[in-house]
């Protein structure tokens, strides 16, 4: 009997310590000749070949930075979450979206059949406003805007199930939740925007709008542009930190993205100055390597996923305000991130997910998100060489 106790000790402890060890070895060596590239072009295709890769497997963005007992943690549910994963997938789908050879459009049909069933419903039921940014990619991606419309009509529920008195979508379903949180505008304000086009519910362009109107009225640090966190709506007192590098990606995303599938108005001309000087102050920012931080202010700090993100929101600046100071910083962001990109052609140093309010990971690994978000801004500044 003892033996049999100790035998099965001996293979837990094998099984435990060897996922610890071969996320060891893994992180030790992924970094080997990290950033040598030839020429543009070598690395471009690296960067299109993992994103269709990733579209049969998408890598797992932990919820964790613990690098220890793993295995306990993803037998916990701790490990992995369907929310991060969602908008991991909705990034590819909007890289690969930039793309015309056939090689990608398959990959985005193969994606999408795996997602909505025959009759356009989910196969996996969402249950959280992250799946915005996935609804917003494959609306884009559609070539049969009815045959998926059960799918985003869900999503739709969700969103509205969210809805707070103050106009606001939480990111919880608790409607009595004291948090607004920046993540909410990059997640659904371009779906609902595109969803209002497509299927011609005027209300949700409304809802959209009026998130990043309450956005910019509390949410935004005095004098700046630089969004915290999230903000308290009864107080409306700020919650987190201000300039956290991925949270400003969030806000951009839902600004520049909603611009784009916005028909001509007033709104949208205000909306337009409101991207302006954005980009004007954001612009004091960058590195001088081109990168931008995990802190947007402290320039001590470097993440890929929010440099990912501000390089696609200059590329479009450029085409709305055709200033080629916005191009200049869209293309040192990429010269920046290639210079971290694993010889794969995955992109590194993003940063891992946040834990709470004000409380970000520690980890800096690959992220399909960032790695979506750097073809778009690669294949659309490419256009323009």
């Amino acid at each position: 009997m003892i033996k049999i106790i100790v035998f099965i000790f001996l293979i837990l402890s094998i099984i435990i310590f060897g996922v610890d060890f071969y996320f060891y070895i893994l992180n030790r060596y992924c970094r080997y000749h990290i950033g040598r590239w030839k020429n543009y072009d070598e690395w471009l295709n690296k960067i299109k070949n993992i994103s269709i890769k990733w579209t049969k497997k998408t890598p797992v963005v932990k919820m964790t930075d613990n690098n220890r007992l793993m295995v306990i943690d993803m037998i916990n549910g701790k490990y992995k979450n369907n929310n991060i994963q969602s908008w991991q997938v909705g990034g590819l789908l909007l890289g690969l979206c930039e793309c015309n050879d056939k090689e990608s459009k398959d990959a985005i049909n193969k994606l999408i059949v795996k997602l909505i069933d025959k009759d356009g419903n989910w196969v996996t039921k969402p249950t959280n406003i992250d799946c915005g940014l996935l609804s917003y990619a494959i609306l884009k991606n559609s070539k049969d805007y009815k045959k998926i419309k059960p799918a985003m009509d869900y999503s739709i529920e969700i969103i509205e199930k969210n809805m707070c008195e103050d106009g606001m979508v939480a990111y919880t379903s608790d409607k009595n939740v004291d948090e607004r949180y920046v993540d909410t505008l990059g997640f659904i304000c371009p779906f609902l925007q595109l969803y209002s086009n497509i299927y011609g519910e005027e209300r949700f362009s409304k809802i959209s709008l009026e998130q990043i109107n309450q956005y910019n009225k509390y949410g935004l640090l005095y004098d700046t542009y630089l969004p915290n966190h999230a903000y308290n709506p009864n107080n409306k007192l700020p919650l987190g930190v201000y300039g956290w590098g991925r949270g400003v990606a969030w806000y951009v995303i839902g600004l520049i993205d909603t611009y784009i599938e916005m028909k001509d108005s007033d709104e949208k001309l205000i909306l337009k100055q409101n991207i302006k000087n954005v980009a004007d102050s954001y612009i004091n920012y960058q590195r001088e390597d081109g990168g931008f931080g995990s802190i947007l202010q402290n320039e001590r700090t470097y993440d890929s996923s929010a440099t990912a993100v501000l390089a696609y929101f200059y590329s479009r600046c450029y085409e709305i305000f055709e200033i080629q100071r916005y191009l200049e910083v869209s293309n040192k962001c990429l010269q920046k991130i290639k210079s971290v990109t694993r010889i794969t052609g995955k992109v590194d140093w993003c940063q891992g997910d946040t834990k709470a309010i004000g409380v970000h990971s520690q980890t800096f690994d690959i992220m399909p998100f960032a790695q979506g978000f750097t073809l778009r801004a690669a294949l659309i500044n490419l256009e323009r060489k």
